[in-house]
C-alpha cells in the first residue's frame, strides 16, 4: 500500500485490513503508562483514528472535530491513536478538552504494523498515515477509510454515515459460530 506525503508517494509497512475482514488485536498505551488491546471482539462498537501527529495543524483540527462529532453516540468507543510522545498528548487531551474520545500511543508500532499504517520512509519515517476503521461488535471492519494524501482531512461525512448505520443495526451473533450450525 501507497500514499503520498505533499504529493511524493510512500510506502506503507504492514498488513492491509479490509472491510468485511476480522480486524486484527493492537497493543496501545493509555495515557496512565499501562498497556491495552484495541480491534478484535468488543462490548462496543469501535471508531479507530489513526493520527500522524498532533502537532500538526490538519491532525489536531481533525481530533477537535471527531471529538465533537462522536459526543452524540453511547455505545460507540472512540480511540485515536497516535505516535505522538505521552506527555505532549496528556497536555493536548487537557488544553483542547478532548473527552468524547480516548486518545493513545503506538508506541513500539504494533497497531501501525498490524494495520498496515507505518510510513517507512522519509520526514514521517515511523508516523502512522491518517486512517479510519469501524469495528462493529463481533469484531469486524465495517468501514475503513485510508487517506490518500497525508495532508488531507477524512470524509467525516462517509465516516459518521457508517457509524450512525452500524449502531442503528441490530446484530444476530458472532458469524465464526454460524459454521457449526450448518
Amino acid at each position: 500500500m501507497n500514499i503520498t506525503v505533499h504529493g511524493t508517494l510512500s510506502e506503507l509497512e504492514g498488513k492491509e485490513v479490509a472491510v468485511g475482514r476480522e480486524a486484527p488485536s493492537a497493543r496501545i498505551t493509555k495515557l496512565d503508562g499501562s498497556k491495552n488491546v484495541i480491534g478484535m471482539i468488543a462490548p462496543n462498537t469501535q471508531l479507530i483514528i489513526s493520527i500522524p501527529s498532533l502537532k500538526t495543524e490538519v491532525c489536531s483540527l481533525g481530533a477537535k472535530k471527531f471529538n465533537e462529532l462522536v459526543k452524540q453516540f453511547k455505545k460507540l468507543d472512540t480511540i485515536m491513536v497516535t505516535t505522538d510522545d505521552i506527555e505532549f498528548v496528556k497536555e493536548y487531551v487537557k488544553n483542547e478538552n478532548i473527552n468524547s474520545a480516548e486518545l493513545v500511543i503506538d508506541a513500539d508500532l504494533n497497531f501501525a504494523k498490524k494495520y498496515g499504517l507505518l510510513i517507512k520512509e522519509g520526514k514521517l519515517k515511523n508516523r502512522l498515515a491518517r486512517a479510519v476503521y469501524l469495528i462493529d461488535r463481533e469484531g469486524f471492519v465495517a468501514y475503513k477509510e485510508l487517506v490518500g494524501e497525508i495532508v488531507d482531512e477524512v470524509d467525516y461525512g462517509a465516516c459518521m454515515e457508517a457509524v450512525h448505520k452500524i449502531l442503528s443495526e441490530e446484530k444476530k451473533g458472532h458469524t465464526h459460530e454460524n459454521w457449526m450450525s450448518v
